[in-house]
């Protein structure tokens, strides 16, 4: 059977909150970690996890055997943190790519970003299913 993005997504966030050591991290803890998108009343650090593709990897007898699902994951914090701040940013991230290795996602690729005040990580993981 073909587990679904929504049972993967399920299994990211119950991983996170798991984490003893990330949720203790996060602003806000588990409050801290969201679907889709987060206020802008945001504290940080916190984490923006989403699915950004699910295409087929394997078909046969008009069937899809196996799909490739990616999730976005945004590890935000302040753009003007303090050196214990980018310390922290910096475990988060080290964190969630542990997680995600743990739960057999590869990490496809990284992307620095400051906007508004806001600088983060963009990290997209892959996992065929």
């Amino acid at each position: 059977m073909i587990m679904e993005t929504y049972e993967l997504e399920e299994q990211v966030y119950a991983a996170f909150l798991a984490d003893e050591r990330l949720i203790e991290l996060l602003a806000n803890g588990a409050k801290s970690i969201f679907h889709y998108v987060a206020p802008s009343t945001l504290k940080y650090p916190a984490i923006v996890y989403s699915p950004i593709s699910d295409v087929p990897a394997l078909s046969g007898d008009n069937r899809e055997v196996a799909h490739r699902v990616t999730i976005r994951i945004h590890v935000i914090t302040s753009a003007q943190g303090t050196k214990a701040d980018q310390e922290t940013f910096r475990e988060v991230c080290g964190l969630v790519k542990e997680i995600m290795t743990t739960l057999e996602f590869a990490r496809r690729q990284t992307v620095p970003f400051i906007n508004d005040g806001r600088a983060m990580f963009i990290y997209d993981f892959v996992k065929g299913v």
